[in-house]
């Protein structure tokens, strides 16, 4: 019983520590700007997900570099994303890494 118990709130324990490591990081914008620019590093084959809220009918357009020019914008395999929002709220913009571990500009825009 005991041992069941210990590895429930393992599980319980590992679950919650996964959840805060790999949640969406929301991206800020300064007052009165419809863009905003992040930089950060990438693990090799790693991904990144940001999310900033827009409303239905805006524009999200996303840039992302880097210095191994191995980056792209979820699974696309481009650089530049674009797309017009149909459910406003929180909008995610995923980097993806196909390289070696490297740093990252990601730029994105709502307007």
């Amino acid at each position: 019983m005991r041992i069941a118990i210990r590895l429930q709130i393992a599980a319980l324990l590992l679950f919650v520590s996964a959840a805060t490591t790999f949640g969406d990081i929301p991206i800020r914008f300064a007052k009165g700007r419809t863009s905003a620019t992040v930089s950060g590093k990438i693990a090799a084959g790693g991904r990144v997900c940001y999310f900033a809220g827009a409303r239905r009918g805006q524009t999200l357009t996303a840039d992302v570099s880097s210095r191994s020019g191995k980056v792209q914008i979820f699974e696309s395999g481009d650089t530049r994303y674009s797309y017009v929002i149909e459910i406003g709220g929180d909008q995610s913009v995923c980097v993806d890494n196909l390289a070696r571990a490297t740093t990252y500009t990601l730029s994105v825009s709502i307007k």
